[in-house]
């Protein structure tokens, strides 16, 4: 199989317009902000954009590991691709963190690693204190 991945992005949100398939990116960030653990994200995506030559159907599974390095949570996803650029959206929804750290999301394609995006969970302070001089 021959693939390239152009990029992999985590992001508030993304989506691909009608008739155009353009890709449209919202709050591209790599760190998070958490009071307490376990802390549920609300929504976020993995974007993944890549150069293929395969036509057919093919899985694209993310890994996502914990700061421990275990395996939290796996995606598979469907994709048909044709020979072309393309572009897999994965909504994550109430996404639970359970310490902070640095999380990996580790994309393949038929077992051909296209990459991986880190994404940082800080503990940060209560932001009501306020600061005393």
């Amino acid at each position: 199989m021959s693939i390239t991945s152009r990029f992999i992005v985590i992001c508030e949100r993304a989506f691909t317009a009608a008739g155009t398939n353009n890709l449209s990116l919202i709050n591209i960030f790599t760190q998070i902000n958490a009071n307490q653990f376990p802390f549920v994200h609300p929504q976020f995506a993995v974007v993944v954009n890549f150069d293929t030559t395969e036509t057919g159907a093919h899985t694209l599974r993310i890994r996502v590991t914990g700061p421990d390095r275990n395996q939290v949570a796996q995606s598979d996803l469907p994709v048909t691709t044709h020979a072309n650029n393309w572009q897999v959206i994965a909504n994550y929804e109430h996404f639970t963190f359970a310490a902070p750290g640095t999380y990996t999301f580790a994309v393949e394609m038929e077992g051909v690693a296209l990459g991986e995006r880190s994404l940082q969970v800080v503990k940060v302070g209560d932001a009501r204190k306020t600061a005393v001089a």
